[in-house]
């Protein structure tokens, strides 16, 4: 059965800032693959959402710029770490 998400129909599910309370995850430089990741989410996720390219510095006290995902819903971010299949992981 298929159901409706209020937030897509008002289009608030995916927000254009960083918010304080969103768990985020750094993707590195993958904008090959923006498109595919965010239809990853709207398909499998409910909650709102951001993707978003951003500075920060990294432990050695560089600034770069990396993309970024951050969800509202901390179950979420849980989710997309463990089942997206386009997320590039170290098993170094």
């Amino acid at each position: 059965m298929f159901s409706i998400n209020a937030l897509d129909v008002l289009n608030q599910r995916k927000i254009s800032v960083t918010a304080p309370h969103f768990s985020k995850i750094n993707l590195g430089k993958i904008d090959w693959l923006d498109n595919k990741i965010e239809d990853w989410i709207i398909s499998n996720l409910k909650g709102r959402y951001y993707v978003i390219e951003q500075p920060y510095i990294t432990e050695e006290g560089k600034l770069k710029t990396s993309r970024f995902a951050g969800f509202e819903d901390h179950k979420e971010t849980t989710y997309f770490i463990l089942a997206c299949p386009y997320l590039r992981r170290n098993y170094d």
